[in-house]
């Protein structure tokens, strides 16, 4: 089964730093195969004979062994990631003048947060939706980007239980995942 995972909070800043080149030798070492990543923010592909359950302790194991600060993930089957993307709607990257990003649900996110959310959003600068494993999010970009509701996110509960990516990087992990069919 190929595999994505998705890592928040890495390499950014000059913190937290995993080289991905060592995380895809520790992750062959645990068993997988063909890992490969994606940009240095935390995108790995595998493959595994393994289920999602085992699979994710095994991550979870590499990653708790072999750096000395918490990493939070979230492991997506090939089918999981592209049933969600299917549902993206079509106002999500449509509009270049705005932000347009996928928020993944991490291991740790509380299911509570949904309806915080569609009770927070500012409808004039905030689009939302919510599937099971993202949340499909476009806001102002610069103009009036400080009323927007997404502005106000950052580093709440709620945001450190997501790990954020744009449409572009959403789309080529979308791309690498169809290819690794072929």
């Amino acid at each position: 089964m190929n595999y994505l995972l998705l890592l928040r909070g890495i390499n950014v800043g000059g913190n937290h730093k995993v080289p991905m080149a060592n995380l895809r030798d520790l992750l062959m070492a645990a068993g997988f195969a063909s890992v490969r990543s994606y940009i240095n923010s935390g995108n790995l592909f595998f493959t595994s004979d393994r289920s999602t359950a085992e699979c994710s302790h095994l991550v979870a194991q590499v990653l708790t062994r072999n750096f000395d600060f918490s990493i939070d993930f979230r492991l997506l089957t090939q089918s999981e990631f592209l049933a969600d993307l299917v549902q993206a709607p079509d106002w999500w990257g449509a509009d270049d003048t705005l932000r347009h990003n996928a928020l993944f649900k991490l291991n740790t996110y509380d299911d509570a947060h949904d309806s915080w959310l569609t009770g927070h959003i500012t409808t004039d600068y905030d689009q939302v939706l919510i599937t099971h494993n993202v949340i499909f999010w476009t806001s102002t970009l610069r103009t009036h980007f400080s009323r927007s509701f997404y502005s106000k996110i950052m580093g709440t509960p709620f945001y450190q239980q997501t790990s954020a990516r744009n449409y572009k990087t959403t789309n080529k992990l979308k791309q690498i995942l169809e290819e690794s069919n072929d």
